[in-house]
């Protein structure tokens, strides 16, 4: 459950929530069993492990996803045919005529 909280929480940490997802769910599937054969009394904390698991790799996959496209986009490439022109970094202003320094 542990890691399951913690993975919904560092989901924007760039696949620790995948990883520690993963680990929530295979932990808490672990549990249930243990549940289901007598050896262990808290199948409520295994059932929310392996949800809260489930939930972080959603969430982190999604996040890591759209982090991904938004790096590989070239929505603001030069060849594009946006109608945009690049413009000048400098600004130059004529002086007022008739006004010597």
């Amino acid at each position: 459950m542990v890691l399951g909280i913690i993975a919904v929480a560092v989901f924007c940490m760039y696949g620790l929530g995948v990883i520690l997802g993963i680990l929530a769910l295979i932990f808490g599937l672990i549990g249930r069993g243990r549940v289901n054969r007598g050896e262990a009394d808290n199948g409520g904390v295994a059932l929310a492990g392996i949800i809260l698991g489930s939930i972080g790799i959603v969430v982190s996959a999604a996040f890591l996803g759209m982090v991904i496209w938004a790096a590989t986009s070239d929505r603001f490439e030069e060849e594009s045919d946006s109608g945009y022109e690049p413009m000048s970094a400098s600004l130059v202003v004529d002086s007022p005529a008739g006004v010597v320094r």
